[in-house]
């Protein structure tokens, strides 16, 4: 099959590709204006050193040098240039140097554009649980640390031998499903010192800010918000409420003495309901426990809200092993019809760990690796492109075929993303399309661009 051929039938036009990705990406970057003061000098077009920046994230590079290196060919002409609409390409220290420049927020409109798109094509449908809601996972992670290098923006702690570590944090909000692995990323928020504020920042001061900027994304009453411990205190659910968000976060004894001992004397008297389910697991049986309880207060200081809390054990039915155990609470009502689906969806939290965090630290995304730390935004901007590099490509695996096809058939992530940016060192391909169509051995790449 030629090229013109792939992936142009009727029935396929309207399948989401990379190509419309970057054009969301390209009218987005159209209006952000250019720092820089206007010169006869200026020889690198922003949209270019935004575009070449995210090359770097998307083919999982491991440093902007890899990344020059292999994208330049023998050929007169770069892949940076064919699969990302680079015009002219900048080195890796006038590209971080542009970028410093220019604030991450710039580029929260991509990731705006593709929810609407999600949310269009009935996407995000897939995402609902508990009668329509969907599920927002807030988690911070630490993307950059050192003990020398720091800027304006880092936050600080102070050891005990006196030494200081400066670092930069975010909260990196995804929309999580029981029933989905993929996760879909959201915009980033920096806990980063705050103007007028004598205090550091902290994450549920940085989640409240994510909460209000992004709130007109969401119909009111739509999104449940997930988190853990920390998030379970009185001034963040009422201010969660009071803005239309539901919520269920991670409640421990330690941390919530007064609500546990509640707890403790309602059971007492028989008050806290309870229901076991036997499920099949390889050749044991789990015995699931669980425990409810509505309208209880979370403190003692007065007012105090009054909340909804469960609680679910597994148990390996054999020996009674403990397999695991935690408890939430939530304003959401439970009862024996949804006890099971309030408490599935408290554990799809772990997926802002697993299927997030982790994938960024250790799956080729390199989210500690500091590509460049700069004097105002440039670690923040990076890490944004790698944010939007990773929902790219998650949006691509849930929605194109190709992508699908050649995912499935290499098997593994890091033999995908080899093979990408192997071939692309001794290939010049004429669009993403192309690429993919040669990974599926439906197209050659043409014999002009075959490397000499």
């Amino acid at each position: 099959m030629s090229l013109s051929q792939v992936g142009v039938s009727t029935a396929m036009k309207d399948i989401l590709n990379f190509a419309m990705l970057m054009r969301q990406f390209q009218q987005v970057i159209s209006g952000i204006k250019d720092p820089r003061k206007a010169s006869p000098n200026q020889q690198y077009a922003l949209k270019d050193v935004l575009l070449s920046a995210f090359g770097v994230f998307f083919m999982q590079c491991a440093s902007f040098l890899e990344y020059q290196r292999q994208v330049h060919s023998r050929n007169g002409k770069d892949n940076v240039q064919s699969l990302f609409g680079v015009t002219q390409i900048a080195t890796d220290n006038q590209i971080k140097n542009i970028l410093d420049q220019i604030a991450a927020l710039h580029l929260f409109g991509v990731f705006e554009g593709v929810y609407r798109t999600l949310q269009s094509r009935g996407v995000l449908r897939q995402y609902e649980v508990l009668d329509g809601q969907r599920l927002v996972a807030l988690d911070g992670v630490e993307y950059f640390s050192s003990q020398s290098v720091h800027c304006a923006c880092c936050s600080h702690r102070t050891h005990q031998n006196g030494t200081v570590t400066y670092f930069h944090s975010a909260i990196l909000p995804v929309i999580v499903c029981p029933n989905q692995s993929s996760v879909l990323s959201l915009p980033p928020e920096f806990i980063t010192p705050q103007d007028g504020h004598d205090k550091q920042d902290c994450e549920p001061v940085a989640a409240k800010r994510w909460l209000q900027k992004h709130q007109s994304w969401f119909e009111p009453g739509t999104i449940t918000l997930l988190g853990d411990d920390l998030y379970s205190r009185q001034p963040m659910c009422e201010w969660a409420c009071q803005r239309g968000y539901h919520y269920i976060f991670g409640c421990l004894p330690n941390s919530h003495r007064s609500l546990y001992e509640w707890l403790n004397f309602l059971e007492a008297n028989g008050e806290i309901q309870q229901v076991q389910h036997r499920q099949r697991h390889g050749k044991d049986w789990h015995l699931y426990t669980y425990r409810w309880l509505n309208q209880i207060p979370l403190r003692d200081e007065q007012p105090a809200l009054q909340v909804n809390w469960c609680e679910l054990t597994i148990t390996r039915a054999s020996d009674d092993h403990q397999i695991y155990h935690n408890a939430w609470i939530t304003d959401h009502f439970i009862d024996l019809a949804n006890v099971a689906e309030i408490t599935s969806s408290a554990r799809a939290r772990w997926k802002t760990e697993n299927e997030n965090h982790n994938v960024l630290k250790t799956k080729g995304y390199h989210l500690e690796h500091n590509f460049g730390h700069g004097k105002k935004h440039l670690a923040a901007l990076l890490l944004t492109l790698n944010l939007l590099a990773f929902l790219f490509h998650t949006v691509l695996q849930l929605l194109n075929p190709p992508y699908q096809q050649i995912r499935q058939r290499l098997g593994t992530r890091q033999r995908f993303f080899n093979d990408l940016r192997a071939l692309t060192c001794y290939w010049v391909f004429e669009s993403w399309q192309h690429l993919i169509a040669f990974m599926l051995e439906q197209s050659v790449p043409a014999k002009t661009m075959n490397s000499s």
